[in-house]
C-alpha cells in the first residue's frame, strides 16, 4: 500500500509541475518554436540540411498500423448509423459480438487484429470514451452493448485515425488491439453550418429503415478572441421484424437487429487568451435507447409464438418492440493548450457521467442475460480524468523531440441491477454495500522521438500505469521508420500493451451461477457454480510486433506488414474450484489464462489518379488462439479484403463502387462448459461478398444530394445458431442524403 500511495504521490508531482511549467513562456527560449512540426535550421553549418522533426504521437501515426478516415470519405460512403461500418473497412479491422461465443451477435463493434471490442480504445479528440463498461459483463464475456462508437454523429467528424499494434500500445489501459480516435469538426473564425438529411430504406420489409438529420454550426463571438461550434443529431433505426430469422428444429429462433433511436448533442467555446494559450470548453450530451427484438443471450427465443420451451417466452414476447434498455452520456472537458518558445503543453479535465437505464438481466443458468421485470434499474458510471503533457524539442546531437506526460484516471460505479444475485453456498462473504464498485489507475509515461540520420526516425518510449487492485505496470516501446532509397521505406515497431480488470472481474459483490450446465468442463464435477471477482487479478498484457515495407512513387502507394501479438494473463472465467460447500456448490472465481496468440499479414493498395482513385487492402489472419482452451479470442474471417474505387465524372458529380469479401468464418472447437460438451457445431460460415454503389452530385456551392445502394446483388445473411450464422448482415437497401452548407 506504501508503494502505491509513493507511486501516486510522484505522479501528482508531475502534473504539479508540468502545469507550473506550462505558465514559463520564457523557459528555454533558446529551443525550437514548435512540437508539433518542428524545423531545426543550422545556417550557420552549410553542410547540415534542413531537418523536421514530430512529436512521438505523431511518429507513430505514420506508421503502417495507421489508418485515416477524411471528412470526404464519410461524405462519399455515408454510414447508416454508426461509424463502425466505415471503419471495419480500414486495414486488420472487423466487427464482431462482445465474446467468441456468438452470443449478442447482433451487436458487433470494432475489433482490430482479432483481439476484441474489449481491447479497442475509443477516443473522442483524443480523450477516452468508457461508457460501454457500464454494462454487465457476463459469463463468457458478452455485454449487451453496442460500442462506445456512435456518439458522435458521422457529419460531425472531421476525420478519424484508426491505430493497430504498437502504435496504440501508447495510450495506457485497453488498447492492446487498437484505437480509435474520432476528431470532430474544429471552431471557424467565421459563421459556417449545415443541416444534412439522410434516409436507408432496405429492399425487405423485415429489415429496419433509418432516417436521420443534423446539423453543424460553427462561427465567432469575438472574432479572432471567442469562437464556438455547436452539432446535433436525431436518428431513429428501426428494429428488425421478430420473425425475420428462420425457426430451428425445435421450433424457436434467433433474435434479429435491435433498433436504435440516437440523440446528441454538443457544444464547444474556444478562447484565444493570447498568441501562446488557448482554452476549450467541450459539453456534449448523448441519448442512446433500444428497440428490442427478442434477444435472450444463451437461448434462442420464438418470437413470433410458434413453439419453443423457454419459460419466460410470454413475458419476453410482450417486450417486443419496447425500449427496454436506454444509455445516457455526459460529457464535460475544459483543455489548455500553450505553444511557448520552448515547446507545447497541453492539460485536460474531464468529467463523464453514463447511466444506463433497462431491464434487469437473469445473473443464473440459462436464462442468464434474459430480461426478467419491468421495473427498470439505473446503473451509474463516472469517471475523472485528469492529463498533462509537454513536448519539448531538443539538439542533442541529432534533432529529437521529448515527450512528458501523466495521468489520472477514477472510475466510481454503482450497479444495483447485476449486484443482486443470492449465496446459497453460504462461502462468500457479500459485503453489504454490493453495488459499488471502483476503480483508479495512474500513469505517467516519457517518449522521444529521434531524427536519427535524414533517413531514419526512432521513438523510444515507456509507459507506468499502476492500477489500485491489479498493481503496476511497465510498457516499453519502440518505432522505427527506415527509408531504402527513394521508393520503399521500411518500418516497424514493439510495444508492450496493457488492459487492467474491469470493475465486474474484481468485484466481491458481482455474483453468477449455474446449475451445473454453464460449469466449465475442467471442474471436479457437475455441480452448481459460482462465479466471483477477484481483487489479485494480474493486468492483461500484449507485446505487440509488426514490421512492414511501404512502396510510394507516382501514382501508387502499396504495403504489406506483418504483426503478430502474444497475449499473456487474459482474464476469463475460471476453472479452478476454490471450495466447495456441502451443498455441492463449486465456488469460481475469474483467473488469468497463461498465454494466446494473434498473427497475421495486412496489405494496402492505392492507385490514384487525376480525376479517380482506387483503394484496396488485405488482411489474412494466420492465427488467432487461445493457448489455454484452443479456441480463438473473438470470430473474425480467416480473411477479409476491401475495395474501394472513386471516379469524379465531373467538377459536381462523383461515383463510388466499394466491394468487401469476407472469408471463411471458423466458429470455436473445443467446448468449454458442460453445455457444449459433445454438442458443440463446429461448421464455419462460407464465404461471402458485399458489394455497393453510390453517385453524388453538387447542384450548387450550398446544396449537394447523394444516392445509392448498399448490397447491390442481396447478398442477405441471417441469423441462425445451427449453422454458426451469428449475426444478421442486412440485404439490399437504398439510401439517399441531402447537404445544405453555408
Amino acid at each position: 500500500m506504501n508503494r502505491r500511495i509513493v507511486q501516486s504521490a510522484l505522479t501528482l508531482s508531475i502534473l504539479s509541475v508540468m502545469s507550473v511549467m506550462s505558465n514559463a513562456e520564457d523557459l528555454q527560449t533558446e529551443q525550437q518554436t514548435s512540437s508539433t512540426a518542428q524545423i531545426t535550421t543550422q545556417q550557420t553549418d552549410p553542410t547540415k540540411l534542413e531537418k523536421i522533426v514530430l512529436t512521438a504521437e505523431e511518429q507513430v501515426k505514420q506508421s503502417l498500423g495507421a489508418s485515416i478516415i477524411t471528412e470526404e470519405d464519410l461524405d462519399k460512403l455515408p454510414v447508416v448509423n454508426d461509424i463502425s461500418e466505415y471503419v471495419r473497412r480500414m486495414p486488420g479491422v472487423n466487427l464482431t459480438g462482445n465474446s467468441a461465443t456468438g452470443q449478442r451477435g447482433n451487436n458487433r463493434q470494432i475489433d482490430i487484429r482479432g483481439m476484441g471490442p474489449e481491447n479497442t480504445l475509443i477516443l473522442i479528440d483524443g480523450k477516452p470514451v468508457n461508457s460501454r463498461n457500464s454494462v454487465r459483463y457476463g459469463w463468457r464475456g458478452e455485454r449487451d452493448t453496442r460500442g462506445d462508437s456512435n456518439w458522435v454523429p458521422a457529419d460531425a467528424i472531421e476525420s478519424i485515425e484508426v491505430l493497430r499494434g504498437p502504435a496504440a500500445a501508447r495510450y495506457g489501459s485497453g488498447a492492446m488491439g487498437g484505437v480509435v480516435n474520432i476528431k470532430t469538426k474544429k471552431v471557424t473564425n467565421e459563421v459556417h453550418g449545415s443541416v444534412e438529411l439522410y434516409t436507408n430504406q432496405p429492399e425487405d420489409s423485415k429489415e429496419g429503415a433509418t432516417n436521420r438529420v443534423g446539423f453543424n454550426l460553427s462561427g465567432p463571438i469575438v472574432k479572432d478572441v471567442l469562437s464556438y461550434r455547436l452539432y446535433g443529431n436525431y436518428n431513429q433505426t428501426d428494429a428488425d421484424a421478430p420473425d425475420i430469422n428462420p425457426l430451428t428444429a425445435s421450433g424457436t429462433r434467433a433474435a434479429g437487429r435491435e433498433g436504435v433511436e440516437n440523440q446528441d448533442i454538443a457544444g464547444r467555446l474556444a478562447w484565444q487568451v493570447n498568441d501562446q494559450q488557448t482554452l476549450l470548453l467541450d459539453i456534449a450530451t448523448g441519448r442512446q435507447g433500444n428497440e428490442y427484438t427478442g434477444d435472450i443471450q444463451n437461448s434462442n427465443f420464438d418470437a413470433a409464438g410458434t413453439g419453443g420451451s423457454f419459460s419466460n417466452a410470454d413475458y419476453v414476447r410482450g417486450l417486443l418492440g419496447q425500449e427496454t434498455n436506454t444509455m445516457y452520456r455526459d460529457s464535460y472537458a475544459l483543455t489548455h493548450e500553450g505553444k511557448w518558445d520552448w515547446g507545447d503543453t497541453k492539460l485536460i479535465a474531464q468529467y463523464d457521467k453514463t447511466k444506463n437505464k433497462r431491464i434487469p438481466e437473469s445473473l443464473a443458468g440459462g436464462p442468464e442475460g434474459s430480461p426478467n421485470s419491468f421495473n427498470k434499474k439505473t446503473s451509474t458510471l463516472e469517471t475523472l480524468r485528469f492529463n498533462a503533457e509537454t513536448n519539448i524539442p531538443l539538439e542533442i546531437v541529432v534533432p529529437q523531440v521529448l515527450t512528458v506526460g501523466a495521468e489520472w484516471v477514477e472510475d466510481d460505479f454503482k450497479d444495483p441491477s447485476s449486484t443482486v444475485q443470492t449465496d446459497a453456498s453460504g462461502l462468500i462473504n457479500l459485503s453489504a454495500d454490493r453495488e459499488s464498485m471502483q476503480s483508479r489507475i495512474a500513469s505517467a509515461y516519457i517518449e522521444d522521438n529521434f531524427k536519427v540520420t535524414d533517413s531514419t526516425d526512432l521513438v523510444l518510449g515507456v509507459r507506468f500505469d499502476d492500477h489500485d487492485k491489479s498493481g503496476s505496470n511497465w510498457s516499453p516501446s519502440l518505432n522505427i521508420t527506415q527509408k531504402l532509397g527513394d521508393y520503399f521505406t521500411l518500418k516497424g515497431g514493439i510495444a508492450k500493451a496493457y488492459k487492467a480488470p474491469n470493475m465486474y472481474q474484481t468485484s466481491e459483490g458481482y455474483l453468477l451461477y449455474t446449475r451445473g450446465n454453464g460449469c466449465p468442463i475442467k471442474a471436479t464435477q457437475i455441480s452448481q457454480c459460482y462465479l466471483i471477482g477477484n481483487a489479485d487479478l494480474k493486468p492483461e498484457t500484449s507485446i505487440n510486433k509488426e514490421l512492414g515495407v511501404q512502396f510510394e512513387k507516382d501514382m501508387v502507394n502499396a504495403s504489406l506488414t506483418w504483426f503478430r501479438n502474444d497475449y499473456e494473463n487474459k482474464i476469463t472465467a475460471g476453472e479452478t474450484v476454490l471450495a466447495t460447500s456441502t451443498a455441492g456448490h463449486n465456488i469460481l472465481q475469474w483467473e488469468n489464462v497463461p498465454e494466446a496468440l494473434i498473427q497475421g499479414l495486412e496489405g494496402s493498395v492505392t492507385l490514384s489518379f487525376d480525376n479517380a482513385s482506387w483503394t484496396n487492402n488485405v488482411t489474412y489472419m494466420m492465427d488467432s488462439e487461445n493457448k489455454k482452451t484452443g479456441n480463438p479470442l473473438s470470430i473474425v474471417p480467416n480473411y477479409t479484403i476491401n475495395s474501394i474505387f472513386n471516379y469524379n465524372v465531373t467538377d459536381a458529380m462523383d461515383v463510388n463502387f466499394v466491394y468487401t469479401q469476407y472469408g471463411r468464418q471458423k466458429p470455436r472447437q473445443y467446448a468449454e462448459s458442460n453445455t457444449e460438451n459433445g454438442a458443440m457445431n463446429v461448421t464455419a460460415v462460407k464465404s461471402y461478398g458485399i458489394a455497393g454503389i453510390n453517385a453524388g452530385y453538387k447542384f450548387t456551392d450550398q446544396i449537394s444530394g447523394r444516392l445509392g445502394v448498399s448490397n447491390l446483388f442481396d447478398e442477405k445473411l441471417l441469423r441462425d445458431n445451427s449453422v454458426n450464422q451469428t449475426y444478421n448482415e442486412p440485404g439490399r437497401a437504398y439510401y439517399a442524403s441531402l447537404k445544405y452548407e453555408f
